[in-house]
């Protein structure tokens, strides 16, 4: 029973942790979701239920604290699909506690009208998603001060 491998794809990831510090490294996806079809991306691995995400960086593993993490970012080409474009696209400014001002489009997709950028950041997830240039950012929401529309 110990020999038996749960297969996983690998995706790269960058996080950016609450202390400020950069973190390259891989981690492990499974090869479907329930919310959707396809493979288990990023973001849903994010907003599940684990506390301690497993990331290879070169020849260990380290368990990183979910809740320390400020931001994710991963290649477009690995992560985004046309079901994260769906719904009004706006573009805005989130400024997170590292100070610095990032540029992204946020796409809105929420049932009955509900299609404002303040309906979508008011969800309770724990991180955000975003398109920006060739990535798709997670951005926690404790970390997340403040939203230009």
């Amino acid at each position: 029973m110990g020999d038996q491998k749960i297969s996983k794809a690998i995706r790269k990831v960058r996080l950016t942790l609450a202390d400020g510090r950069s973190l390259a490294g891989e981690i492990f996806l499974n090869l479907y979701e329930v919310r959707h079809a396809g493979q288990q991306r990023v973001g849903d691995l994010l907003n599940g239920d684990v506390a301690f995400l497993p990331v290879r960086v070169d020849c260990e593993t380290l368990l990183v604290n979910v809740e320390q993490i400020l931001s994710a970012r991963v290649a477009a080409a690995d992560e985004l699909d046309e079901l994260m474009t769906l719904g009004e696209r706006y573009t805005v400014e989130v400024v997170t506690l590292s100070g610095d001002p990032i540029v992204a489009d946020l796409y809105v997709n929420l049932p009955s009208g509900s299609c404002r950028v303040t309906d979508y950041l008011n969800r309770p997830q724990r991180f955000f998603t975003f398109v920006a240039l060739k990535e798709v950012l997670y951005f926690n929401r404790r970390f997340v001060l403040a939203v230009r529309d």
